[in-house]
């Protein structure tokens, strides 16, 4: 077994000491579990431990550089040029080794100077955050999501049209904005009783996820009311996608209950409308599909 030491390029130069802080002794680099680098004034990387090139899925080389190791998400190269401009940087990103699976890395680099103070390079550590990081999503996606349904929860669904309605002013493409209710819910509840009232919103809310694009987004907007955010279509769209799913919910069997319909109130964020302007047009048009009689779709330019 090889010696577990610092690996150390032909050309490393003397890691100096400044007056304040005594750095760590190379030779026990690697008995750590973490990454741990330093590099010169050049910004050529001079030691490392075995840490940093496993993590990095790197082989032991006379010619390791930063560009080497660096991805669009974690661009360690550019982060040393601010180290060497004095500064301290924190960042994290996915970073993808070749035939490895994809990393989150977290890692902090600090200049180092000198005994008369002159900054003679930096050191930094990197660390394999991706189990936390994988937790932390899980954690994120949950907190967007409407326990029962499943479905993006009010605030997510409301994030996602904000989102959008910016992206039509960006791109002036038109996006459509859908409000459905289940007609007569609460003559399902009081009728079949609440864990049934429970299977037709969960059933609803499956439906309506199968038969709406990828890039579409749907959301549990409130009890009975759901909303729907599809970018790329205009009110004539929106119309046809609401006008189709009412009738996939009226072919739905919902266990016990006989028949289940939903009303739909379709708006547009065309022309520069703003959030609060689509949500109140289509919930106008919900309205009015309502007083027409249920089970129909209604329209507000």
């Amino acid at each position: 077994m090889r010696s577990r030491i610092c690996h150390t390029m032909a050309d490393h130069e003397p890691l100096h000491q400044d007056r304040d802080t005594t750095k760590p002794d190379p030779s026990s680099w690697d008995q750590l579990p973490i990454g741990l680098f330093a590099f010169n004034r050049h910004g050529q990387i001079v030691s490392y431990n075995e840490a940093f090139i496993d993590l990095l899925g790197l082989l032991p080389s006379s010619n390791l550089s930063f560009e080497r190791c660096s991805s669009s998400s974690f661009d360690l190269a550019a982060a040393i040029r601010n180290v060497l401009n004095g500064e301290t940087i924190r960042m994290a990103g996915w970073y993808k080794a070749p035939e490895r699976q994809p990393r989150f890395i977290r890692t902090t680099m600090s200049p180092s100077f000198s005994a008369d103070e002159q900054l003679d390079g930096g050191v930094g550590i990197l660390e394999d955050a991706t189990e936390q990081r994988r937790y932390e999503e899980r954690m994120e996606h949950l907190s967007s999501l409407d326990p029962l349904t499943e479905l993006y929860n009010r605030k997510k669904v409301g994030d996602v049209l904000s989102t959008t309605a910016q992206e039509t002013v960006d791109t002036r493409a038109p996006a459509a904005v859908i409000m459905l209710d289940i007609d007569y819910f609460k003559l399902v509840n009081d009728t079949f009783g609440h864990p049934t009232g429970d299977l037709v919103l969960r059933s609803i809310a499956q439906l309506l996820r199968r038969n709406i694009r990828k890039s579409d987004s749907i959301g549990r907007w409130g009890g009975e009311e759901f909303l729907i955010v599809a970018p790329q279509s205009t009110l004539a769209d929106g119309v046809q996608l609401a006008d189709k799913l009412r009738q996939k919910i009226n072919a739905e069997p919902f266990g016990p209950v006989p028949r289940v319909t939903c009303s739909f109130g379709v708006s547009s964020l065309e022309g520069g409308k703003t959030v609060e302007q689509a949500l109140q047009d289509a919930d106008e048009a919900l309205y009015v599909a309502k007083n027409r009689g249920r089970n129909q779709v209604s329209s507000k330019r």
